[in-house]
């Protein structure tokens, strides 16, 4: 039997509400050359159930059943030893795909033969639709190397790997959250990671979202990968207090002032000394640099408002005026 071309890979527990959104949406792609592993996560609702009944009506979809909770990671690579494709594509149970994902992924994919694996721009949806001004753009692969050091900015539903590659780096780390994070550093750091410029993916926004359930637990292990991260980018360790301040800049969170903008300026130094970024690459670091700055002040402001505008007047004259924008 011909293998296919793609292997979907969804690991879910509990999904029953939305996944059957899901999984429309994977059959509405305008490439059908595909089989579609859901791996049921010891789910307690209905979730095998209804993959069982899709399965029946497609053949292309099969259900991976575990008896016990592993987490999305383990799930995942449960499929990923199964697979058969040439190419893994990721989704998320909640989460939509507008119907040309796969075909511009594939395309992208072969006109740029250096990337053997891409993510894309997303847009956040909920019950309403999709949530105006929530796109998510993400920088061009050398730069967004960089970027990673403060955030993931990309989502797991938007990833397109060759599934060698994907097996040649283990597959996921056995660990609950986080580990898509770690994979897109990786494949960053050996520059095989394009980004293609256009929104594929829809990320539902819902309260039981695992990254909201397990909130504490995604920080601890996500600042991990940013601190492997850092040491593979830059041959240096990165403190505790050093991750707590690039995460703080990174997400706009209230901390203090002198030890973010002391990171950022660090951050700032590294990319700046890095010779392989082009024009364009360097103009969207110092543009990412001013956001952050701007965001980090912002989120300062209330907590520390006299020391938050000297910062902001140290920064520059154009500082200030952008901190206390209403946008």
């Amino acid at each position: 039997m011909r293998s296919p071309l793609i292997t979907v890979i969804t690991a879910v527990r509990n999904g029953e509400r939305y996944l059957g959104e899901t999984i429309a949406s994977i059959q509405a792609q305008t490439v059908q050359d595909w089989e579609y592993l859901i791996v049921d996560d010891a789910s307690t609702d209905k979730t095998a159930e209804l993959v069982r009944e899709a399965a029946a009506r497609d053949p292309r979809i099969k259900l991976v059943r575990r008896t016990e909770s592993g987490g999305p990671y383990i799930a995942a690579n449960d499929a990923l030893h199964l697979s058969q494709g040439r190419y893994i594509m990721r989704t998320d149970g909640d989460d939509l795909q507008p119907p040309d994902r796969f075909a511009s992924q594939l395309a992208f994919l072969e006109t740029n033969p250096q990337y053997k694996a891409c993510v894309t721009y997303w847009q956040a949806f909920d019950e309403r639709g999709l949530t105006p001004g929530s796109i998510v753009t993400i920088p061009t692969p050398r730069a967004f190397k960089w970027y990673l050091l403060f955030r993931g900015a990309s989502v797991h539903s938007s990833l397109c790997i060759e599934r060698e590659v994907l097996e040649r780096a283990g597959g996921y780390r056995a660990l609950p959250l986080s580990q898509d994070y770690r994979l897109l550093c990786q494949l960053t750091q050996q520059g095989v990671l394009g980004v293609l410029p256009a929104v594929l993916s829809h990320v539902r926004i819902h309260e039981n979202r695992s990254t909201n359930l397990r909130a504490t637990l995604q920080k601890q292990l996500a600042q991990e990968v940013l601190r492997d991260h850092w040491q593979a980018m830059t041959g240096s360790s990165c403190s505790d207090a050093d991750v707590a301040a690039l995460w703080a800049v990174g997400y706009s969170l209230p901390f203090d002032l002198r030890a973010g903008l002391h990171m950022l300026a660090r951050w700032d130094a590294l990319w700046r000394n890095d010779s392989t970024l082009d024009r364009h690459e360097r103009d969207e670091l110092a543009g990412l640099t001013a956001l952050r700055r701007r965001k980090f002040l912002r989120s300062n402001l209330r907590r520390d408002p006299v020391r938050t505008v000297l910062a902001a007047c140290g920064a520059g004259f154009r500082a200030l005026p952008a901190l206390l924008a209403t946008r």
